[in-house]
């Protein structure tokens, strides 16, 4: 008899954290970490449903049209015709870090709405990669030297704009650097999104989800402290001292500095102290 099984949404998520940055495909990592929040997700209709955005862009161009052609075509299509942009008036809703709900409701935040951009790109043949600029993520489109700034209805700037932008977010307490328009590989556009829900969840004090997200976090550094230790404490706070200890003992298994492995063993005798 066939049985109907949930997908292991951790297993597929940590299969895409092991591959090299060029092989991720942001997409299909991003719905698997949507996946943890709806277990029932189907990750192959959301992909289809990508599939068929692109068609639906690249039918509003000649089959030869230029880079140029077609990157301001996708930017008509996804935010005129198709009407994708940025929640400005409930940017912390942990719903905009989920590429499933941002595809059904057509509002996110920079780097998920930016995630489905770059998937579109791709199927297109689109040259363009992610730019994580402090406090606010963007597409580099290659073929136009300009960036894509998917909050603001696909507003394109130069790297001026940029600098400006960046000025507006923080003020003079920001030195600007150039290396913030720097491509930012996939795995490290993965570890952003889920540091996303890491601040949402911390402030509501949602511990059992944050416990999840941490360990998503630590597929890609084992060795971080800051990680393993703020694990520690969620499972602390949920009662689970042994789940606590064995977190700061994957510490100090993957660490090599002498530093955070005495740190980690003093919080191990703080938290059974307290019991």
């Amino acid at each position: 008899m066939k049985t109907n099984s949930r997908p292991d949404f951790r297993t597929l998520f940590a299969g895409q954290a092991a591959l090299p940055d060029s092989e991720v495909d942001l997409p299909r990592a991003a719905l698997y970490i949507a996946g943890e929040e709806y277990p029932n997700l189907d990750v192959d209709h959301y992909l289809e449903r990508l599939n068929e955005m692109a068609a639906g862009a690249r039918s509003l161009t000649a089959n030869n049209a230029s880079g140029e052609t077609l990157a301001r075509t996708l930017n008509r299509y996804l935010f005129d015709q198709e009407g994708f942009s940025g929640n400005a008036g409930d940017y912390y809703n942990p719903q905009n870090s989920f590429l499933n709900r941002v595809m059904e409701t057509g509002i996110g935040i920079p780097i998920t709405l930016s995630v489905l951009y770059l998937g579109l790109a791709r199927r297109l043949g689109l040259a363009c990669h992610g730019v994580g600029m402090p406090g606010h993520f963007l597409v580099k489109i290659q073929e136009l030297d300009l960036y894509m700034d998917p909050f603001h209805g696909g507003q394109l700037l130069s790297a001026a704009d940029c600098r400006r932008l960046a000025g507006n977010l923080f003020g003079p307490s920001l030195e600007w650097d150039e290396r913030f328009l720097s491509p930012t590989p996939g795995k490290t556009i993965l570890v952003r999104m889920l540091n996303n829900l890491r601040l949402i969840y911390s402030h509501h004090r949602d511990w059992s989800r944050l416990v999840g997200v941490l360990e998503r976090m630590l597929l890609f550094d084992q060795a971080n402290l800051a990680l393993h230790r703020d694990l520690a404490l969620c499972h602390v706070t949920q009662g689970d001292v042994d789940a606590a200890v064995r977190s700061l003992e994957g510490l100090i298994s993957a660490s090599t500095s002498e530093g955070d492995v005495a740190t980690a063993r003093n919080l191990i005798q703080s938290i059974l102290r307290k019991g």
